[in-house]
């Protein structure tokens, strides 16, 4: 089960996904005939559970998306769960400390990396896709490889940390989340300020320095293009939901002549 989002990541190709927040799993099986590369399935402010992420997951694999998790919290259970269960990446929110940067790691990967508990779970087919005869350590190596650890920088306190967050053995990107940051810092929706320019310019050029993934959030289309020229590897474009409604109102008023 490789990681095709992390290949794609590495032959520097444009990369766009979206919030998976419907609960469907045909919704991710209509998802998957878009051209899109991934979606978050959103255990932070979505409503789902081990269960019913194992099911979207199944349902990305059939399709060819990746299926990423955002997970509700800092802690062992939340981060080591959607890992077994089939999580290609973790997208972590609210990181305030080094500290806590440092335990999602701990959670998240392997030894010698980090502490992250081992059992064969759906992840490896419940071990049966490590090579036969192979030593534990190699499965190991493979999984901190291919899972993504994906810190969410949406305070004050990661920012100020974030060259130290970016650098360190295990984290392996950024996202940035331009709601809560800007709310943060202060300034929330302006994300023109200058202020909020210059913060994404400092998590952009740490990602660049450390050779880390860069990764955001619009809510706005025509920011994506702007964010693939700006140097990010990866984009987060809306929610299926928001984009499901727009859609539909825009056809509406086409329609009506509105």
């Amino acid at each position: 089960m490789a990681n095709l989002l992390r290949e794609k990541i590495n032959k520097n190709e444009k990369i766009l996904g979206t919030f998976f927040e419907l609960g469907s799993m045909s919704v991710v099986e209509c998802l998957g005939q878009t051209g899109l590369d991934f979606i978050i399935i959103d255990n932070e402010h979505g409503p789902f559970e081990p269960e019913s992420s194992m099911d979207y997951m199944r349902a990305c694999d059939s399709v060819g998306l990746v299926p990423l998790v955002r997970v509700r919290e800092v802690s062992r259970p939340a981060i080591l769960k959607p890992l077994d269960i089939g999580a290609k990446g973790l997208i972590v929110p609210c990181i305030e400390t080094v500290e806590q940067a440092k335990k999602v790691v701990e959670y998240g990967k392997f030894s010698p990396i980090g502490k992250r508990g081992f059992c064969p779970s759906r992840k490896d087919y419940w071990g049966y896709s490590h090579p036969q005869g192979q030593p534990i350590e190699v499965g190991m190596q493979k999984e901190n490889e291919d899972t993504l650890i994906i810190l969410q920088c949406e305070t004050v306190g990661c920012l100020e940390n974030i060259e130290t967050i970016v650098s360190m053995d295990g984290v392996d990107g950024i996202f940035i989340g331009p709601f809560d940051l800007s709310i943060s810092m202060g300034i929330p929706g302006q994300f023109d300020n200058p202020e909020f320019l210059k913060a994404v310019e400092r998590i952009l050029a740490a990602c660049k320095k450390y050779n880390k993934i860069s990764s955001v959030f619009t809510g706005r289309f025509d920011d994506i293009d702007k964010y693939y020229k700006q140097g990010f590897d990866i984009v987060t474009y809306s929610l299926d939901a928001n984009i499901l409604v727009d859609g539909f109102k825009n056809i509406v008023d086409k329609a009506k002549g509105e």
